[in-house]
């Protein structure tokens, strides 16, 4: 108890003190780095955090920094500046690091952050962390945290939510949400972090609707269909540099995307889109996984059942020693015969019932060498059921 109170008293004279120092105060960064590392492990801290107003005292902070690089940028010898600029931006930095652990995980300060427009204040600096790499990492990293699990976060950043200043109008060409889907499209280096993050930050933002449409009218997807693919795609990828790759970037964003009805629809317009994952599935969890998701949408399900390629993975799912996928496999048929004739009608044949027969039996002998049994008792249940409910639909 003695601790904390420490903490608590250590955390309001930091609050008061921080916004006061400079970058060259030596003493920032260490108030800076405990702020952060009693506000990542802590929502009393946090929380006492946006009381106290250093959410809006970091935002405030941004903007002020946004207007002495205006400035700059516009008197004459800019060669000069340059070391004025980087300090600025190590200033920015510092700050988004702070932020970052200010918001994660509480979505109270989130609405803090929210209010104090803080996504007009990153949007204000875009051109300036495009020439920065370290900070343009923090921002991104803190953007991340802020839109995980929110999606007043999300909203803000394609135009569209109460980030905005009012009266104005957002853009799909203006919002700070199409400057990060430059920078996931734009070329960059093989295991680019800045791309990474791009993409993991898109991930998070296409779990709310506007920015599904603002992703599907900027035609940002069709890119997709251009991704370099391996010639070695058997080979499935492990190491962390194949899964940092541009193919497992969009294949993840893919996937997230395809929790959604208009998110499954979106993909389905892509030519070609449905054969590619098809390629992918047997190699890539990710592309399997998107795959199933299309399944459960009623306006796709005739086109996955007239490609005889996507229909040859789903059933040699059924045949798989992985109990994953195996259930992803025998899920995604039981979503396609669900109230579908068609379906039933193209899958009533001997080949098809023999496989759900043979995967049905193995999955309650137990045949299978599973590890930590446990913890997959509950995907082996689902698994029967889906098995169960296969056998009925084809046999009646």
């Amino acid at each position: 108890f003695k601790m904390v109170c420490f903490l608590r008293v250590c955390y309001c004279v930091d609050c008061q003190s921080f916004e006061k120092r400079t970058i060259q105060d030596p003493l920032q960064k260490l108030t800076a780095r405990a702020l952060m590392t009693l506000l990542a492990c802590s929502t009393t801290a946090q929380n006492y955090a946006a009381k106290a107003g250093l959410i809006d005292t970091c935002v405030e902070q941004l903007k002020q920094t946004y207007s002495q690089l205006h400035l700059e940028s516009v008197r004459p010898g800019k060669a000069s500046h340059r070391k004025k600029d980087e300090g600025y931006l190590k200033e920015v930095k510092l700050t988004v690091e702070i932020l970052r652990s200010a918001l994660y995980c509480n979505d109270e300060c989130k609405v803090v952050a929210t209010d104090a427009r803080l996504t007009l204040a990153l949007s204000a600096l875009w051109p300036w962390l495009l020439l920065d790499d370290p900070t343009m990492e923090a921002v991104l990293e803190l953007l991340c945290v802020y839109t995980a699990n929110c999606t007043t976060a999300c909203s803000s950043l394609c135009g569209s939510g109460p980030g905005l200043v009012p009266g104005s109008k957002g853009s799909s060409t203006s919002s700070l949400m199409h400057s990060v889907m430059k920078l996931a499209s734009g070329l960059a280096p093989d295991n680019s972090i800045i791309q990474n993050l791009a993409f993991s930050l898109l991930a998070n933002l296409v779990m709310a609707r506007d920015c599904r449409c603002l992703l599907q009218k900027n035609n940002f997807l069709q890119a997709f269909l251009s991704v370099p693919v391996p010639k070695a795609a058997g080979v499935k990828a492990t190491s962390v540099s194949s899964g940092w790759s541009l193919l497992g970037l969009w294949l993840r964003l893919l996937a997230g995307l395809s929790f959604t009805e208009d998110g499954q629809q979106s993909i389905l317009r892509l030519t070609g889109a449905l054969e590619l994952l098809a390629d992918l599935a047997p190699h890539r969890r990710h592309a399997l996984l998107t795959l199933h998701n299309l399944c459960f949408c009623p306006a796709n399900k005739s086109h996955v059942i007239a490609n005889d390629k996507a229909m040859k993975v789903l059933l040699s799912c059924l045949e798989s020693k992985v109990m994953e996928t195996r259930c992803m496999g025998a899920s995604a048929i039981w979503a396609l015969l669900h109230n579908n004739q068609r379906a039933k009608t193209a899958l009533k044949c001997p080949s098809v019932r023999l496989r759900v027969e043979k995967a049905h039996s193995i999955s309650k002998k137990g045949t299978f060498c599973m590890f930590h049994y446990s913890k997959q008792e509950p995907m082996n249940t689902y698994l029967l059921e889906c098995l169960e409910n296969l056998s009925q639909l084809l046999n009646t």
